[in-house]
């Protein structure tokens, strides 16, 4: 059954307009802490505004100034015991128990939490249903008759369509503001008749078309930047790799696109795209992202913008078709191991560490690569950037890894790292005998496949 990422769990509070602020009134029944706290939401993250003490019958409130923004509020009353709420200027009235929160709420004033309270209770109801059938089917053998009737049922909830119910409450109440948010969430409605494939392209193409960019207040709540999320990484799953950085980038400029109506939700989602993107493996898209739009973004943050200058030409020193800086190994035999000067007609530069969990789990499937091809003019170069020999030493002992090994044992400030302007490792790249780059691979993957096309292009 499909999970929609609206709200963990939902609760209302009274809210009340006290000499120019709000007062978020609650009563939580057998409350058995002393302290509440407070967190608005920016995006899919909260910060902490407001804290409260709470009286022995469960009543709490919090104090919001008057130009409080409307939007979802999480509440945290214990370890793991949180609640999003909406907030929007309206009375609102709300009693529920700390043994249920949500089963429990009673929304005595407030249509848009009513509405919410309806949607969300509808949801727990399927997921509980579904929960309890599962158990069941565990109980009972394939071959008995009930066990056929407990999996239709479960097939039955799986199939129910949670988007209708949404869409439901939107027309019934479509200029509400629970209705803005539950519109946010809504996925396209795809046409019938299309292929998979085609069903896929469609939804990348339409992904937006619920989202009203024009409104600021979706900023403050989860939809919003959890759509853009799930926008990136639905094109990662639809592309192969080779491909999906260049689907990426069209997927940007589609977004900002639709995005430049609001200059205030332009910015911010253009900050959480270059906060994740920075970190991804993803180079060729962060140096898009970084040139046509980061940069302009912050042309009035000087010491952003040289950051951004500085990644962007290190993106730029190891992009396909530049020449790779060339490396001199001062190897324990006394005689030097030159880049230029290894006859291979593929070498692969690889920079990793025995402290990167993602290195030690790649380096196997790259060694066995590695043995296909070693003999046919592949050669790999790994450069560590450790700072222990010893835990060095002893990864290369034990994973048989006798290509060429070195480390300058300097960690980050290794001075080939920096020539190569390596941010993240692991990092490949694959480049011809005259060191012209060819590859980045991101992926062991990758690598084989490149290599397949390269030593077939030779043998022809």
């Amino acid at each position: 059954m499909k999970r929609t990422g609206l709200f963990v769990v939902l609760l209302v509070a009274a809210v009340f307009s006290v000499a120019g602020q709000y007062s978020i009134r609650i009563q939580v029944d057998s409350m058995p802490n002393r302290k509440a706290f407070l967190f608005e939401y920016m995006g899919v993250n909260t910060h902490l505004v407001d804290s409260a003490r709470v009286e022995s019958d469960g009543r709490f409130q919090f104090m919001l100034p008057a130009h409080a923004h409307p939007g979802m509020y999480r509440i945290v009353v214990g370890p793991n015991n949180f609640w999003d709420i909406l907030f929007n200027r309206e009375p609102v009235e709300l009693r529920t128990h700390y043994a249920a929160l949500v089963d429990s709420i009673k929304v005595i004033r407030s249509v848009d939490n009513q509405l919410l309270t309806e949607y969300m209770q509808f949801f727990m109801t399927l997921n509980r249903k579904a929960e309890a059938l599962r158990q069941l089917l565990s109980l009972y053998p394939a071959s008995d008759p009930f066990h056929r009737q407990l999996r239709a049922e479960l097939q039955r909830i799986n199939q129910t369509d949670q988007d209708a119910k949404s869409r439901e409450i939107i027309a019934r109440n479509p200029g509400s503001y629970a209705a803005r948010f539950l519109k946010a969430e809504l996925p396209p409605a795809i046409p019938a008749g299309l292929s998979p494939e085609e069903e896929l392209n469609y939804v990348l193409d339409h992904f937006f078309e619920n989202i009203d960019f024009r409104d600021t207040a979706l900023l403050y709540s989860p939809p919003l930047i959890g759509k853009v999320r799930s926008f990136f990484s639905l094109i990662q799953q639809a592309h192969p790799a080779t491909e999906v950085e260049e689907a990426m980038k069209r997927g940007l400029d589609r977004l900002m696109s639709a995005a430049v109506a609001n200059d205030v939700i332009f910015q911010y989602i253009l900050e959480d795209i270059s906060k994740w993107a920075e970190r991804s493996e993803y180079e060729d898209f962060f140096a898009y992202l970084t040139e046509f739009y980061l940069t302009g973004a912050a042309c009035k943050d000087e010491q952003r913008a040289g950051e951004l200058e500085e990644i962007l030409e290190s993106i730029r020193k190891t992009a396909v078709g530049a020449k790779a800086p060339e490396i001199i190994l001062p190897m324990d035999s006394g005689i030097p191991v030159i880049l230029s000067d290894i006859p291979a007609r593929y070498k692969l530069v690889l920079f990793w560490a025995t402290w990167c969990p993602h290195c030690t789990q790649m380096l196997p499937e790259i060694w066995r690569i590695y043995q296909t091809y070693r003999f046919s003019g592949f050669e790999v170069v790994a450069v560590s950037l450790d700072q222990v020999k010893s835990d060095w030493q002893k990864a290369i002992t034990n994973g048989g890894y006798d290509w060429i090994n070195y480390s300058e044992l300097k960690g980050w400030d290794c001075s080939i790292a920096h020539d190569y302007g390596i941010r993240a490792t692991p990092t490949m790249i694959l480049i011809s005998r005259d060191r012209t780059i060819l590859a980045k691979p991101r992926n062991p993957q990758m690598l084989d496949q490149k290599l397949k096309e390269l030593f077939q292009t030779t043998v022809r």
